[in-house]
């Protein structure tokens, strides 16, 4: 996955006009812009479309997103890490940097809960959830556990932002 500029995690991607190019060319290219690595992706690599959330509850959003999912052996991923950071054009603008994805959990809490609780943009999250369990990268019950704990840190996290928030009202108050 990616850290966006926005700080939220994500995926490699971006618009496509297919008048002007395939699903997977188009892919390629933003891969290609992101990562710095030109990555074949074909048809069969595609597993989901839904119209893609709306960026504000006033928006219409009239854009389909599509996923795709592609199988990779470490050493290949290993060479696109390197290259998202020497080589791709959007580094360090559009995207921040690359983030694997722990899917593992430690004694004292780490690992995959703490990083599902993290900002994702959009259905990215989901999207994660779903391709875990579809390559079986991880067991169900250990996703299930993982994800009710993240469930507890984001509660946690979000009571931590309110008493920031009440902490900055009482000094611009004082003041």
């Amino acid at each position: 996955m990616q850290m966006r500029f926005d700080g939220l995690l994500g995926f490699p991607g971006g618009y496509v006009n297919p008048s002007e190019e395939t699903l997977e060319a188009g892919l390629s290219r933003e891969l290609l812009e992101e990562l710095g690595v030109a990555l074949p992706i074909s048809a069969e690599d595609h597993v989901d479309c839904c119209h893609a959330p709306a960026s504000s509850p006033s928006s219409t959003s009239r854009l389909i997103s599509h996923f795709y999912v592609k199988k990779m052996e470490e050493e290949q991923i290993k060479e696109v890490e390197k290259e998202a950071a020497s080589t791709a054009t959007d580094h360090g603008q559009e995207v921040l940097g690359m983030v694997r994805v722990p899917l593992y959990n430690t004694k004292n809490g780490g690992g995959l809960a703490p990083f599902l609780s993290h900002s994702f943009i959009g259905n990215a999250r989901s999207q994660l959830v779903d391709s875990l369990l579809r390559l079986d990268m991880i067991a169900p019950e250990e996703l299930h556990k993982a994800l009710a704990h993240s469930l507890k840190i984001h509660t946690h996290t979000a009571e931590d932002l309110q008493a920031a928030l009440m902490r900055t009202e009482a000094k611009r108050n004082w003041f």
